[in-house]
């Protein structure tokens, strides 16, 4: 990306190109509204008079399809207030000769600014410059505006009585067109709060002192707007990928962007992706829309070599979206329902990563291309293998791209009924084999730590809740109140690591994986600090088939039949790990000599695998 040295442009040239026909500045359209108060234009006023730097406005100068839009110019409320804003699409095509020809270029950081000092100076919002109390007697030739200004009022939103006020939108268009001086004084003696008060009161010695006083402060206005104030960088040849990257970096003072955004401003002119993620989220109020994610996979319907953003945002059009969306948004929804019909999630919030939704949902469309509406059971076998597999190999705990592209491949030939590679088998080996691994995983956001907790719900046919029993509350699209809380309470373990049968890890096994059970919120209140010998003995009381439920979740019955075993927590912890690695063991390692043979039979066993 090139630039020019940086430069400085006066306020009255930015007024020009926002006023400019055609428009020669806009704004991205993904960019987020103006919100300033009025009160901070009266800051940034100040600072102006006082040439106190007020920071840069960065423009770019964009050569891609994209949708803009003008400032806002509508009153702060009442009537107009509401309208919306009116939205340019330009084409590639377009773009390109608009900035080649009407030199039109965009505003990347700085619209805030921009459209407050746009606002004051058109007379939409009305900011007034209050001179000194005493500047009628005052000798003011050779003093800054800065000297001149009140000290304690300074600018603000209306005329003083007492005081010489400049408005600044009156200031603006006296510096463009330097009217008489009798239209001046008419404006002085009708317009200003201090000119009618001396005109009312008939003292024309102190009407002619505040006159010349507001004659003498006008040029210097005229001054404040013709000098250059604001430094722009001016962004040249700026390709899409680099345009979205800035938006993703520099955006940390308003709205959080990405790729997305840009993308939805680029196909805006024909397709309102931003409306359509919100009509998904309003259609399923409590569905995590991965906006994304459900991007990346339009692409890979679309038949896209590549899915990083660059090529996304370069080779998406519209029409894709128009053709597609429809679909994309069922096919996401078949998915999850898929995941969570088979115990494979205890809930959305649990999917061990969302890059494995990819690679289902191309799963199902290239199914449905076939014309079968279901399953076979050896495609239901492969998807259960698979997933297990990618799961504890974390083939997607950093998923890039080239994984999530030769996932979606072989499970697009699996749904078409055709062979595979023997040596993908290779890359969806778990690298978790030993029961002391488990103690290592901590992170509740790690595809590791998920995978475990979901494993324990799909081979226990459902969790059961302690409480009761009963199934766990995990309906798809209505996230259930379930919380990863500690089997051995963090309070107890900290006051009875000296009594633990090994004190010194305590600090290491209170957070990690095995000392974890997905149960409902209150259920962990009735645990509090306690010893687990007692919380689960106050549970029994409740639910007489506590040991069936624990059972669920791989928990030792012997911590409710055995105080002692609230004092042999790494015992207890690393009996659970175990029955997780044969679980573990049973859905990747060992399924895949059928699998293999199922869907790589030409390559069954080779060396080379």
């Amino acid at each position: 990306m090139a630039h020019e040295n940086s430069s400085s442009e006066s306020l009255q040239t930015l007024v020009a190109q926002l006023d400019a026909q055609p428009p020669v500045l806009l704004l991205p359209e993904f960019q987020r509204d103006f919100v300033w108060e009025v009160g901070q234009t009266y800051t940034l006023f100040d600072s102006l008079v006082q040439d106190i730097f007020i920071g840069s406005i960065i423009f770019g100068k964009p050569s891609f399809e994209l949708t803009l839009r003008k400032i806002d110019t509508r009153p702060r409320k009442g009537k107009g207030s509401k309208i919306k804003l009116e939205r340019l699409h330009y084409s590639e095509s377009q773009i390109k000769a608009a900035s080649q020809i009407d030199g039109l270029k965009i505003v990347l950081d700085g619209q805030q600014r921009l459209t407050s000092i746009y606002r004051a100076l058109k007379g939409i919002d009305r900011v007034y410059f209050v001179g000194r109390p005493d500047l009628p007697s005052m000798e003011i030739r050779g003093l800054q505006l800065e000297d001149l200004m009140h000290r304690d009022i300074g600018i603000q939103g209306e005329d003083v009585e007492g005081c010489v006020c400049i408005p600044l939108h009156y200031a603006f268009e006296y510096a463009k067109d330097t009217p008489f001086d009798d239209d001046v004084r008419d404006y002085f003696r009708t317009q200003t709060k201090y000119g009618r008060t001396l005109v009312a009161a008939g003292d024309e010695e102190a009407e002619k002192a505040a006159f010349r006083a507001f004659r003498q402060l006008l040029p210097r206005f005229k001054t404040l707007f013709e000098e250059p104030r604001l430094l722009s960088y001016y962004l040249l040849d700026m390709q899409l990928d680099k345009f979205t990257t800035f938006f993703e970096r520099s955006n940390s003072r308003g709205i959080t962007l990405n790729f997305t955004d840009v993308l939805a401003a680029k196909v805006f002119g024909k397709f309102n992706l931003r409306a359509s993620f919100d009509e998904l989220t309003e259609r399923y109020p409590n569905l995590p829309v991965k906006r994304e994610l459900l991007v990346r996979a339009l692409a890979m319907m679309c038949g896209l070599p590549r899915i990083e953003k660059a090529a996304i945002l370069r080779e998406l059009r519209a029409e894709d979206f128009l053709k597609h969306w429809d679909d994309l948004a069922r096919l996401y929804i078949k998915a999850l329902t898929f995941l969570h019909a088979q115990r494979y999630i205890v809930s959305i919030k649990w999917l061990p990563s969302e890059n494995m939704m990819i690679p289902l949902m191309m799963f199902f469309h290239a199914l449905e291309q076939t014309g079968k509406a279901s399953l076979t059971q050896k495609q239901q076998d492969f998807l259960r293998w698979w997933y297990w597999s990618a799961t504890f190999a974390e083939q997607f705990s950093a998923a890039s791209n080239e994984r999530i592209i030769t996932d979606t491949r072989v499970l697009q030939r699996v749904a078409r009924g055709e062979s595979i590679e023997g040596s993908y088998f290779v890359r969806l080996r778990p690298t978790l084999d030993d029961p002391e691994q488990l103690f290592t995983y901590r992170t509740a956001t790690s595809v590791t730590y998920k995978g475990v907790l979901n494993l324990v719900h799909f081979a226990a046919n459902g969790l059961r809740d302690w409480s009761n029993n009963g199934p766990l509350a995990t309906e798809l699209l209505r996230n259930a109140d379930l919380h990863d809380h500690h089997l051995f309470p963090q309070g107890f373990l900290r006051r009875s690591a000296a009594k633990q049968d090994q004190p010194d890890d305590v600090e290491m096994l209170k957070d990690c994986v095995l000392n974890r059970v997905l149960m409902p919120k209150d259920a962990n209140l009735k645990a509090s600090d306690k010893p687990p010998y007692k919380y689960l003995g106050h549970l029994l009381n409740i639910n007489p088939a506590l040991r069936e439920s624990m059972a669920s979740h791989l928990v030792p019955v012997s911590l409710l039949d055995d105080e002692q075993a609230s004092y042999q927590v790494y015992a207890v912890l690393w009996e659970r790990a175990e029955g997780i690695i044969r679980l573990i063991r049973r859905e990747t390692v060992e399924a895949e000599a059928q699998i293999r043979a199922q869907h790589a039979p030409e390559r069954l066993a080779t060396a080379s695998d």
